[in-house]
């Protein structure tokens, strides 16, 4: 080419071809072609080499720190990721272009790499006669992964912000070393995480945390989407007719707020949050092992801070209309999100729920006798409340110690416990207007 260039330029110079005639001819621009020229003027022997060519760039990366980086520090990321953690934590900025051919320098893959990458690096380590301890791995792990094809093809999103919600929970090794079930709710149109909780398992409890998050902060959806656990829809075998079925307690939820609620074993039929788990089982994890969580509590506080990120980093918010019903007050969520159960009055005018013993007051305190062996609805909050629906009176339960803290008798100096006011929920509450109505006629699976 250098050889080609000085031909090409010295019948220039010499003024046997035009200026237009060795720009078309060595695809550069004119005003290039006319620096060639006063270059070789000033300069016969010049050989037209670029300055820079030989000489090491000054914002040159090591391939090997960053290698070494991604093994010790960053192993089994995505590269886009990794990327973003290099920025963000090492302060170096590279391509993912740059990333993947040091990747495929040493033999390594990512763990999103696509089939037809892994495929290649399968062939020519299958041809190599002798490979490295780190190529013996990589090989085996290529040889025993499956291959399995995308089950979640694209869909239209929904047209409004709060018309449709997908829920789902995911058991995963998220922090520790103990599997956990991270409880999300998604929105359809945007892909904002609208509300996340970790428990030990997929529970009710979970689902009424993240219910309680969007509730508080947007208001009532339109309608929402999940799997057909029993939490939310369980059909009686021995009954054929589908009014007769019993009504789940998230069922019951639903109705009470005016949300529609479907139901569907396919993985498919809400794409949405499935694609987000794995999102966030490539990012979650090394973020919480990056905060050092360990426990429940941690975790879900963590995830305070790390949903607004995520949503502002994921989410398509820009021309999106709103379509939330109404804010709900504090007192309508925790008189929505509650548990019915039916239990029997003992001869000890008690009732015994959760392994604990409680006796029914009213709002002054002073304790109500039951008839023994009557049925009565048991309330519990998620707050910790419990009430006793009987008769359409509702009252207050308050747990019976198994033995006295405080003795009269002997522990004169220590203050006895102050009886207070018990809260009820005034006459016209949804409890009594809904609740009671549909106990009565349907029983609650727990």
């Amino acid at each position: 080419m250098d050889k080609n260039k000085l031909q090409v330029m010295w019948q220039v110079v010499d003024g046997y071809q035009s200026v237009q005639w060795a720009a078309a001819k060595l695809r550069k621009s004119e005003r290039t072609i006319k620096r060639y020229a006063a270059r070789l003027k000033s300069n016969p022997e010049d050989d037209l080499i670029h300055k820079n060519r030989g000489r090491e760039p000054v914002n040159k990366i090591d391939h090997e720190t960053i290698w070494q980086l991604y093994l010790k520090k960053y192993y089994g990321m995505n590269i886009t990721f990794f990327c973003e953690k290099l920025l963000e934590n090492e302060k170096i900025k590279v391509s993912e272009g740059l990333v993947r051919l040091i990747f495929k320098d040493h033999d390594e893959f990512s763990v999103q790499a696509w089939h037809r990458t892994k495929n290649e690096l399968r062939k020519k380590l299958r041809n190599m006669k002798k490979l490295t301890k780190q190529q013996k791995e990589v090989l085996v792990q290529l040889e025993a992964e499956p291959y399995v094809r995308t089950t979640h093809p694209t869909q239209p999103r929904s047209k409004y912000f709060g018309e449709e919600l997908q829920m789902d929970a995911s058991i995963h090794c998220w922090f520790g070393n103990t599997k956990s079930a991270l409880h999300t709710a998604i929105d359809d149109a945007t892909g904002i995480i609208v509300g996340a909780y970790f428990d030990l398992q997929e529970t009710r409890n979970g689902y009424y945390q993240i219910t309680r998050q969007f509730l508080t902060k947007y208001g009532v959806p339109v309608k929402i989407k999940t799997d057909k656990r029993t939490v939310f829809e369980y059909k009686m075998k021995a009954k054929k007719d589908m009014a007769e079925d019993t009504m789940t307690q998230y069922q019951h939820v639903c109705q009470t707020l005016g949300v529609e609620l479907e139901c569907s074993s396919e993985p498919q039929f809400k794409p949405r949050v499935e694609r987000s788990y794995r999102t966030l089982q490539g990012r979650l994890t090394f973020e919480l092992k990056e905060a050092c969580v360990t426990t429940l509590e941690q975790a879900n506080e963590f995830l305070n801070s790390y949903i607004k990120k995520f949503n502002k980093q994921f989410a398509i918010c820009h021309g999106i209309r709103n379509c939330w019903a109404k804010q709900v007050t504090k007192e309508q969520i925790d008189m929505s999100l509650v548990t019915f159960a039916q239990r029997v009055v003992d001869c000890g005018n008690g009732i015994r729920i959760y392994n604990k013993y409680y006796g029914t007051f009213d709002a002054y305190g002073n304790q109500i006798f039951i008839k023994p062996k009557t049925k009565v609805s048991v309330i519990t909050m998620m707050n910790g409340s419990v009430y006793a629906l009987h008769n359409d009176k509702l009252f207050a339960l308050s747990e019976i110690p198994e033995r006295q803290k405080v003795s009269d008798l002997i522990d004169l100096d220590k203050k006895k416990p102050v009886i207070r006011k018990k809260y009820i929920p005034p006459f016209d509450s949804i409890w009594r207007i809904t609740n009671t109505n549909l106990f009565k006629k349907k029983t609650y699976f727990l």
